[in-house]
């Protein structure tokens, strides 16, 4: 059924060019609806409890998504440039979306002065104009300065600083538009007056976006185009078949409109993971093609023709027949595999790589139909046209590193197989020591490069102010004018002193912060701050502030309180572990009565990192669970399924051991690695396997059929695992670190994956027997000769097709001689399709004992013990003859032990009836 697929394109080469151009008609137009996601929404789970927390707290205390001017200049405090500021605060209140413009210009102080009267304190505004002189202006600067609630958040120690703080409007879902047209217009008004400040930039929501959407576009188009150069040069290089290197591309080229068009009808939107995806259509979709490529030209060499002529059509029709046969099995295991293992990234909440896995899995599956449509179609029609002579296989495919790769290998595994056995267990042993130390981060500024100007510009602010990054300590007493009462005030106080002693955060700012400034004002600067310490007091103090001062820090009735912290942490272990060490004491701070909660978008988004943590452990379990499942059926053997299993196990543990050692953390890019390696790895394992389990049904020699398999997979295997690793390398040129981090990582997986495959799955598979269930279904036997055949009597029928494959299939033409009177063997034969005759040559002469047909054994005697031969068998028609080899079923007996046992039973049978039928002979002939 699998070689039918695969022969459809070579046969119906019109109707199949037809389809897939109208599928690529229809899924085009999907292309023009593409949308890109920035939002950070994606990355903070749809089913977070905490959301609905923070879109409450958002409600009442004003959000924590806000954007910073930050200004910086050594003469900041002139008439000159307070003028300039003045108008950029202006031309910033204008600009789309934009609900507060919090500046120097709408900022108040609180002073205190010693009079006759005693002390007298006041409210007054930093500027109530520009300043015309420089004394007004560093009069306005000491006010400023002498504000602690503005210090570090609004201003630097040094006067040097300054920050404009923009709140915008509520984004509406729909409008993708809203952070594009904010950015754009706050940096209209910037660039007007860069030249009359030292700095000025932005930094917040709007900037992030707008760079994430320009670094997606520039990585879609620059990606795909580079992998595909690099995979032409190296499969040129390698395989030197100009064919080789043009196929993948249009199968690749195929794909990539089909996935995009699907994003576009179906709404799936373009993030910073799936702007990777047609590299990775690119590199893996080309794995199957140059295995395919590889069976095609060696059909092609096969044929007794073929060395001297041209190839015909026809001929390339049996090519494609051939590579179908022999190919067409693993490449649906292998597509299925790599499908699991991008599929199984839909476990992630993180609806970023949720949109990732729903574009890569499609992209596989889609690449597979393809594939097996496309292929055969351009080998049939282009396949080595133009050549004049097809070499042989080995010409063909012999290259330098693939063999020099093969013979050192081989060296370990003839002479040191357990040894290398032994330190490949050491080798995986250390690097999951090493994978202990691996951390989690998700912060979205993470993502890029630590030399890009928006993270160099965010420490920057860090530095000079506070951190950009925002949560709120949110705290309701359940009752009205509570945070009126000093001893509750004292609550927040403790909190904001415990944040202090944790050491991470930058500031914290408060209702206790406000009133503690006004206190030290009636006292005077030098006492220390301190709060009221009356209910009434607090009253008085509170008339020094508008309720728009207040407002973020405590709720109109006074029965809730906000504590508004700035920090720079984007490590979300680090800053998670605060976090939970903070909502630890809590409780105890406030005493009963009291609930709190810390809520911060930020914080969401770091707090998704562990269940990103715990979400891909599950999504690799369960990947390897199937794939252990899906070996083991496939080959019949639960051994089969483990050994898939190891050459993709290898490379992860060293893939961890090295994200440990290197200290790269695991986030979103890298948290993909080890499933989707686990899919590709595995391609190679399949390809062995099915290769090595043909090849037994021809020899008893499993030690040759595994050389003989490891040489005609390898030069593929090889090729495609350094396209793999090459095409995977150029996502270093992303302009998202966690993208770069995933492209290395996964290229140094590939380049392991070949370490596995070809040096320690050998030294396994050489211990082990396989038979494919595949073949044990498709195979085209007359069930009627079996059904007679004294050697399967009593056997079910799937009984008899695995012993027929764990035996020697072996063709015969007309005349030939299965077995040649005096020669000694320890085998017996089994006709299964095909006539032959018994000759006995005595003297000269020749006559004929017995006409064989098909369920007739011959050479049973033998079986048991090496004997001469008394007999020719020669056939009298085509013959397909099954060979049972005494050496090669004791072996087989502990692999298949069901089966050996009952054949060497029905074998005792037929000599048992054979040696009756002799004794009857002879008491015949001593009666006679």
């Amino acid at each position: 059924m699998i070689a039918s697929m695969f022969m459809v394109g070579a046969r119906h080469r019109g109707a199949v060019f037809f389809l897939v151009a109208l599928i690529t008609l229809i899924t085009g137009a999907g292309l023009p609806r593409l949308v890109i996601d920035t939002s950070f929404n994606s990355l903070i789970p749809q089913d977070d409890p905490n959301r609905l927390v923070y879109q409450r707290v958002m409600g009442e205390f004003g959000s924590d998504n806000k954007t910073i001017i930050y200004i910086e200049d050594g003469e900041l405090w002139t008439p000159e440039k307070l003028k300039a500021l003045e108008v950029l605060n202006t031309s910033l209140k204008k600009v789309p979306h934009v609900s507060t413009v919090d500046s120097l210009f709408n900022l108040r102080v609180i002073e205190g002065k010693n009079t006759e009267q005693g002390r007298s304190v006041t409210s007054l505004a930093v500027l109530d104009a520009v300043p015309r002189t420089l004394l007004e202006a560093e009069s306005a600067k000491q006010r400023a300065l002498g504000n602690p609630l503005y210090v570090g958040n609004l201003f630097s120690a040094d006067g040097r600083v300054t920050a404009i703080i923009i709140t915008l409007e509520e984004k509406l879902d729909a409008d993708n538009n809203f952070n594009k047209v904010v950015y754009e217009g706050l940096e209209a008004s910037i660039e007007k007056h860069r030249g009359d400040f030292e700095k000025i930039f932005q930094v917040g929501p709007p900037r992030i976006d707008s760079e994430l959407q320009t670094s997606i576009t520039e990585d879609f188009i620059l990606l795909g185009p580079l992998s595909a150069i690099v995979l032409i040069v190296s499969i040129l290089a390698f395989m030197r078949s100009s064919l080789a290197a043009i196929v993948p591309i249009a199968t690749s080229g195929l794909t990539i409109i089909w996935t995009f068009g699907m994003f576009g009808w179906v709404g799936v939107p373009l993030n910073i993971l799936s702007a990777m995806i047609p590299s990775l259509i690119i590199v893996i979709g080309s794995t199957e093609d140059t295995h395919m490529m590889a069976a095609f030209f060696r059909g092609l060499a096969e044929k007794e023709h073929s060395a001297l002529l041209a190839p015909d059509a026809d001929s390339r029709q049996q090519a494609v027949a051939y590579m179908a046969k022999h190919t067409g099995l693993p490449l649906v295991l292998t597509v299925l595999t790599t499908a699991l293992g991008f599929a199984s990234n839909l476990f992630s909440p993180i609806g970023l790589i949720q949109d990732f896995a729903i574009g890569s899995t499609f992209a596989i599956v889609a690449n597979g139909i393809i594939t097996v449509l496309v292929v055969p179609l351009l080998m049939v029609q282009f396949g080595n046209s133009g050549s004049g002579k097809v070499s042989s296989a080995e010409e063909l495919y012999s290259n330098n590193l693939p063999s020099k790769i093969i013979k050192a290998f081989r060296i370990s595994q003839d002479r040191f197989p357990l040894y290398t056995l032994s330190f490949t267990a050491l080798l995986c042993a250390f690097f999951t020591y090493q994978a202990s130390s691996i951390y989690v981060t998700n912060d979205p500024l993470s993502y890029f490069p630590e030399d890009r100007p928006l993270i160099q510009e965010t420490k920057l602010i860090h530095e000079k102010l506070a951190g950009i990054r925002v949560f709120f300590v949110s705290i309701d007493a359940g009752k009205a004018k509570a945070f009126l009462e000093p001893e509750n005030l004292a609550k927040l106080d403790r909190i904001q002193q415990f944040m202090f002693k944790q050491g991470e955060f930058d500031s914290t700012l408060s209702l206790v912060d406000h009133l503690k400034y006004v206190n030290q004002e009636f006292l005077g600067k030098y006492a220390e701050p301190s709060l009221p310490k009356s209910r009434e007091l607090v009253a008085q103090y509170l008339l020094f502030f508008q309720r728009g001062e207040l407002e973020k820090y405590v709720s109109h009735d006074y029965s809730r309180a906000n504590i508004v912290v700035r920090h720079n942490v984007n490590d979300s272990k680090t800053l998670n572990s605060y976090i939970k060490e903070l909502e630890s004491v809590l409780p105890e701070f406030l005493g009963p009565g009291f609930k709190s909660e810390v809520v911060g978008e930020n914080l969401m988004v770091n707090q998704a990192a562990e269940s990103l943590m715990y979400s891909q452990a599950k999504a690799l379990a369960l990947l390897l669970v199937l794939i252990f499942v899906l070996m083991s059926i496939m080959f019949t053997s639960l051994k089969g399924g483990a050994i898939a299993l190891i050459p993709s196990l290898i490379p992860i543990v060293l893939m961890f051991g090295l994200m440990g050692f290197l200290k790269i953390p695991l986030n979103p890019g890298t948290a993909m690695v080890a499933v989707i390696a686990v899919g590709i790895a595995i391609d190679g394992t399949i390809h062995l396997l099915s290769r090595y389990q043909e090849l037994c049904t021809t020899t008893s020699d499993y030690k040759g059929a595994v050389n003989q398999a490891v040489k005609e997979v390898a030069t593929p295997l090889i090729v495609s695992s350094l396209a793999l690793s090459f095409g995977f390398g150029i996502l270093l040129f992303s302009n998202f670190t966690v993208v770069a981090q995933f492209g290395a990582l996964a290229a140094a997986t590939m380049l392991i994956s070949i370490f596995a495959n070809l040096l320690i799955t050998p030294i396994i598979m050489v211990r082990v027997r396989l038979v494919c269930l595949y073949h044990i279904i498709a195979m085209n036997v007359d069930e009627k000769v079996l059904d007679r055949s004294p050697l399967f009597k009593d056997m079910s029928n799937y009984q008899r097709r695995k012993a027929i494959l764990i035996s020697e299939l072996h063709e015969f033409n007309k005349g030939d001689k299965l077995m040649e009177q005096g020669s000694i063997g320890r085998s017996m034969y089994m006709l299964l399709e095909g006539e032959a005759n018994v000759i006995r040559h005595d003297d000269g002469r020749q006559r004929i004992l017995a006409e064989l047909k098909p369920g007739d054994i011959f050479g049973e005697i033998g079986y048991t013990r090496a004997i001469e031969r008394t007999a020719d068998i020669t056939a009298t028609t085509a013959v397909s003859a099954l060979r049972f080899d005494y050496e090669r079923m004791e072996k087989d007996l502990k692999f298949f032990p069901n089966i050996v046992a009952k054949l060497n039973f029905n074998i005792s049978a037929i000599l048992g009836e054979r040696l009756a039928d002799l004794l009857a002979e002879q008491s015949k002939a001593s009666a006679g």
